[in-house]
């Protein structure tokens, strides 16, 4: 990926149109001889079409340079300083020739969230057209939404989250993945809003992992416990916290009582369900949401009575939790409740239905699900 780099590199000087024609030859070039650079060159010229229409040429510049990184990664924290420091490099010199007049704090922040995103789809096993989808979206999604962040700030935001997630890694309660989607989700929660909102994650984080070790022996036996010890990985950090990091983003630029509702309801959506579903599986009488048949434990769509008021403990624990740090009142706690309460049997629905005709996995099913929760707030609130 040398060549994309230094593509990069001459295209501060150049206009997007010329650059694109580059990367366009290079595609050509490389058509039989390495696929993963054609696809790279052909990714980059449409990033660079797009400029005309209004996307950043800084960052897709930037995405293309920071690839570089891919050879020389290692481990997780490595990955992540490398990539990180390519893209602060890059930014940094594009902005002292083109005079880009972006705050150095704000350039710090986009190029910690691009080596973080780029590390993660390191440890994925993503190649590097991938790791250009990935960074150019997420430069293109924080240069939109556009947060100024001290660098005071972003350090302990990061610290925090990177800390706690690498002691989650170290415990056995997540893997490579996880640790990198949560220390990313972790230090957007705090950037965003305050530590508060953090400690709501935290209980989903803490108290799900923890549940996952409920009568774990049982649930080996049944063949239906999660793998690896119950360590969480991305896609499980991701599909459960995605929706709460999208409306504590809209909170933190709106600040709107629906949005810190539809965080806390989403949360409680993710811990409900969580809960349900490792208490459930060890429950004797399941029954499937759908048609009240009884069926094995451990079946999508499946609800069982202590399932049910597993479901109910765990939003109550994240509103009450919301109630007490201050960040809803009792009111619109009772709100993220139902709402919550509501998604965890949507997620049931789904698991019965689209789950099972394989039309999503279980990471979907949970997207939409906690996606479902926040978004009745908005009903409930009307």
């Amino acid at each position: 990926m040398f060549i994309i780099s230094a593509i990069a590199l001459l295209s501060i000087l150049l206009r997007p149109s010329y650059a694109m024609v580059i990367t366009l030859a290079v595609a050509t070039f490389a058509h039989k001889r390495d696929k993963v650079l054609r696809d790279v060159a052909l990714l980059s010229s449409l990033l660079l079409a797009l400029t005309h229409l209004g996307l950043s040429k800084p960052i897709v510049l930037a995405s293309m340079f920071v690839l570089l990184g891919h050879k020389f990664k290692r481990n997780a924290i490595w990955n992540t300083l490398i990539y990180t420091t390519l893209g602060l490099a890059f930014l940094t010199l594009y902005d002292s020739i083109s005079g880009l007049n972006w705050n150095f704090e704000y350039m710090v922040f986009l190029s910690l969230m691009g080596g973080l995103t780029a590390s993660l789809i390191e440890s994925a096993k993503g190649n590097e057209v991938v790791i250009l989808l990935a960074v150019a979206t997420v430069y293109t999604i924080f240069h939109i939404y556009a947060i100024n962040v001290s660098l005071n700030q972003l350090a302990i935001a990061f610290a925090i989250s990177f800390i706690l997630s690498l002691l989650a890694t170290k415990s056995g309660v997540a893997d490579e993945s996880g640790l990198l989607s949560a220390t990313l989700i972790g230090t957007l929660t705090i950037i965003f809003s305050d530590i508060r909102f953090f400690v709501i994650l935290l209980l989903f984080y803490g108290i799900g992992s923890a549940v996952t070790k409920y009568r774990y022996s049982v649930k080996l036996a049944r063949g239906i416990a999660e793998q690896a010890g119950g360590a969480r990985g991305y896609a499980n950090v991701f599909s459960n916290s995605l929706p709460a990091l999208f409306f504590i983003m809209n909170y933190g630029v709106l600040k709107s009582e629906l949005f810190v509702t539809a965080f806390v309801a989403s949360v409680a959506c993710a811990l409900g369900d969580t809960m349900a579903s490792e208490i459930g599986k060890t429950a004797k009488s399941v029954y499937l949401i759908t048609n009240f048949r009884r069926v094995e434990p451990g079946v999508s769509g499946g609800i069982s009575f202590i399932g049910e008021i597993a479901a109910l403990i765990g939003c109550l624990i994240v509103c009450l939790s919301a109630v007490s740090l201050g960040v809803l009142s009792f009111k619109l706690a009772i709100v993220a409740f139902v709402a919550g309460f509501i998604g965890i049997h949507i997620d049931s629905i789904l698991g019965a239905t689209l789950e099972k005709w394989g039309y999503l996995n279980n990471a979907g099913v949970n997207f939409f699900a906690t996606l479902s929760s926040g978004a009745l707030c908005y009903f409930l609130l009307r």
